[in-house]
């Protein structure tokens, strides 16, 4: 894959995982403001965030491939290694989703007790135990291994903390969960607002990149 192509790809999945975080955010904005901080169960809201993740570890494996193939230098290994837990941690995602998406969605709204440990959220659940092993796990452990790829400019120092951060508060919020403890919300920091700011930043890096090799 050329250089420039990778950049390309980078920057618009970078753009799409900046578009899917935002209506995610405002999505769980609008559903604690209206319902409460409960996990959602049926309705609008759990069909599109189900939907929008979904999408987004689909883009985050493209963005780390790009990630990859724009840092050829003796440190490729781990572009990697990034990647390759990058499409773990998809696919524990995606088979929770798929399943909401499918069996949990063809049986609402009188889901039958039999299928209460699929749910995509909620303590007891299959399913979104497997959701944070994808996201807590998995991608904690790609972004621990590409963030030595960026340490040459001011911008790329910040994506590397970034992902740094991202790393340590979602292994944090797993720790959390496997235990049973509060503190497993903390993940929800890296998710959220510095998964947001990351994809930002990677945008504006690809752009650079690309810029460059043309």
């Amino acid at each position: 894959m050329k250089k420039n192509i990778a950049s390309q790809l980078g920057f618009w999945s970078s753009v799409f995982a900046v578009v899917l975080g935002v209506s995610y955010l405002f999505l769980l904005v609008f559903h604690f403001s209206t319902e409460g901080f409960v996990n959602p169960t049926s309705g609008f809201v759990p069909l599109v965030a189900g939907i929008t993740m979904f999408l987004i570890v689909q883009v985050l494996v493209i963005l780390f491939t790009a990630i990859r193939f724009v840092n050829e230098g003796d440190k490729k290994i781990f572009g990697s290694l990034g990647v390759s837990f990058a499409i773990l941690g998809a696919a524990a995602v995606s088979i929770n989703r798929f399943v909401q998406l499918t069996v949990i969605q063809q049986s609402l709204p009188n889901l039958p007790s039999d299928l209460t440990r699929f749910l995509p959220y909620g303590a007891g659940s299959v399913m979104y135990s497997l959701e944070w092993l994808g996201w807590g796990f998995f991608s904690s452990l790609a972004a621990v291994f590409v963030a030595p790829l960026f340490s040459s400019t001011l911008l790329s120092k910040a994506i590397r903390w970034l992902f740094v951060l991202y790393a340590i508060f979602s292994l944090i919020g797993l720790i959390g969960f496997m235990i049973n403890a509060p503190i497993a919300s903390i993940a929800f920091i890296a998710w959220g607002p510095i998964l947001l700011a990351l994809s930002i930043l990677l945008a504006i890096y690809f752009r650079n990149f690309d810029k460059k090799a043309t």
